[in-house]
């Protein structure tokens, strides 16, 4: 099954033209796939390159629509390779990161996450997740990037290449320099992630 470890709160929407400026969904959704041991002892499930998330956007209020898509609203990189990384318990774990997702509309919505298996020339799903309403509004709406938690500094340290936030957000902001006010790449930048698939890029 799938579980949402860390659920997205709050995002900036991303004007048309400005995509180099946009900033992504926060914080960054990861999604935990938890499986029975019993038939996996060795935890080769973890380390398969055949397993991938996709996400996807829903209104996010009960009484609106829920069948219409929503997909073109979403820019960025909309699929998650399999991350065998260590928990902030330092348990072994099989995690799923969208680190670089942005809404291209203002409302309240939620992202569904669906899990996939490839099998020959074609994929199967596993099962899906929905997360909690999330809103995406304006510049002059948005609190700003919370501080990174401590799940992302986490995963960062181990190679996943995510943005971090040095302060917590309203902080002294008229005293922060602007490469201290923009989110940081983290040092994964420079690093290789060794379970990274070949399946994780962008959908168009």
């Amino acid at each position: 099954k799938l579980q949402f470890r860390q659920q997205p709160l709050e995002a900036l929407v991303c004007t048309e033209g400005k995509e180099k400026s946009r900033k992504p969904i926060d914080p960054p959704p990861i999604v935990q796939v938890i499986f029975d041991q019993r038939y996996d002892p060795n935890s080769d499930f973890l380390r398969s390159p055949y397993v991938f998330t996709t996400a996807s956007l829903e209104n996010g209020i009960k009484n609106e629509d829920h069948t219409k898509s929503q997909q073109c609203r979403l820019t960025g990189t909309l699929v998650s390779s399999l991350h065998c990384l260590k928990d902030t318990n330092n348990k072994e774990g099989g995690f799923f990161i969208f680190g670089d997702i942005s809404v291209k509309d203002v409302g309240t919505y939620r992202l569904r996450v669906t899990l996939h298996e490839l099998a020959g020339s074609e994929s199967r799903c596993l099962g899906e997740i929905i997360s909690e309403p999330f809103r995406v509004v304006l510049s002059k709406d948005f609190k700003g990037l919370a501080e990174s938690t401590h799940l992302s500094r986490s995963f960062s340290d181990q190679g996943v290449r995510l943005r971090l936030r040095k302060d917590a957000r309203g902080m002294n902001r008229g005293k922060r320099s602007h490469s201290e006010e923009e989110e940081t790449v983290s040092n994964a930048e420079n690093k290789k992630v060794k379970n990274e698939s070949p399946y994780a890029h962008s959908l168009p």
